[in-house]
């Protein structure tokens, strides 16, 4: 039986520029050892892992839950990242999107490609 979300691997070409990325976005750095670098997210984790090939096959995109999304935006904003919506790839984002089904989001991506959407569901 799965109990829930242990954790996630990324595979990335230079894990320190991705761990940097991380704690500017706001992840709570847990560990590191030889090259690779844990996150904490909720009762989960995040892994970064060395790779000279970056992600392999199509990126994913990662959903969060946040409790208050315009809050999040703004400190996205204020830590120099630039949130974006993946259907309008290249045009600013000035705020966070709502979607037809009601969650209102933004997406980020780190270094190596990640996709993380951002979501509150019923703000």
């Amino acid at each position: 039986m799965i109990a829930g979300f242990r954790s996630a691997v990324l595979f990335c070409t230079d894990t320190e520029t991705a761990r940097r990325w991380y704690e500017t976005a706001g992840f709570k750095y847990l560990r590191g050892y030889e090259g690779m670098h844990w996150f904490a997210l909720g009762t989960s984790e995040i892994m970064l892992h060395p790779s000279t090939e970056g992600p392999s096959g199509a990126v994913p995109e990662l959903h969060l839950g946040v409790d208050d999304i315009e809050e999040m935006f703004r400190h996205a904003q204020a830590q120099g990242l630039e949130p974006h919506d993946h259907q309008q790839p290249g045009v600013p984002l000035p705020g966070p999107v709502t979607r037809p089904w009601g969650a209102v989001e933004f997406e980020l991506e780190d270094p190596d490609g990640h996709r993380w959407a951002f979501t509150q569901l019923d703000p």
